[in-house]
């Protein structure tokens, strides 16, 4: 169901129940409830970017929903993201998130791709990302990251790909990638990196991999 850039400040009360992929992006929504989609227990892509979102409150169940999308929005804080069990997903993109908490995304553990970039991040905690044994993407670029803990990685056992791009990054801590992991694409760029002896590591490991 499209319903992209209708000037909605509600959602729809009459969607179809069996809607499977539902676009409510670029309207005026500003305060949302997962709740008022319950009744759409086949709804698996749920399209949310470009609203107006400081708050979204979850915790009803939705059983089907792998897809959420809420970039370019103003959510300053992550949600709970309770009730969302086979998410594999989450699109946060431009927001306004300065912070995250230790294992913020334990409700979600099958979460696959996880996109951050272009938040107001500046430091992360060490569990940050605990628990995401199944995540492949993380993107993190153009944030204001300055330093990250060296047990930022260490459950992700799958990442693939990994967005550093355009923080302001001098240089990452020892044995800051898992010892054996292999990365299909990390992205380094555009970071202030400083030439001294605190990024032998880092060389190293580039010339490795």
């Amino acid at each position: 169901v499209n319903c992209t850039g209708q000037a909605l400040s509600t959602v729809p009360p009459d969607l179809p129940e069996g809607t499977g992929i539902l676009l409510l992006n670029a309207n005026h929504l500003t305060s949302l409830s997962i709740a008022v989609f319950l009744p759409l227990t086949q709804l698996q892509d749920l399209d949310l970017s470009d609203n107006r979102l400081v708050a979204l409150h979850t915790g009803p169940n939705l059983p089907s929903l792998k897809e959420l999308i809420l970039s370019h929005n103003a959510l300053a804080a992550l949600p709970t993201l309770q009730g969302l069990p086979v998410l594999t997903r989450l699109a946060m993109a431009h927001n306004s998130l300065a912070t995250l908490a230790p294992r913020a995304f334990r409700a979600v553990p099958r979460l696959q791709d996880l996109d951050l970039r272009g938040n107001r991040l500046r430091t992360l905690p060490r569990e940050a990302f605990a628990g995401l044994k199944a995540l492949k993407d993380l993107d993190l670029s153009d944030n204001l990251l300055e330093e990250l803990p060296k047990e930022l990685l260490q459950d992700l056992q799958k990442l693939e790909t990994l967005w550093l791009s355009g923080n302001r990054l001098r240089t990452l801590p020892t044995d800051f990638f898992p010892e054996g992991h292999v990365f299909m694409y990390v992205f380094l760029t555009e970071n202030p990196w400083h030439c001294d002896c605190d990024l032998r590591y880092l060389r190293a490991w580039i010339r490795m991999n």
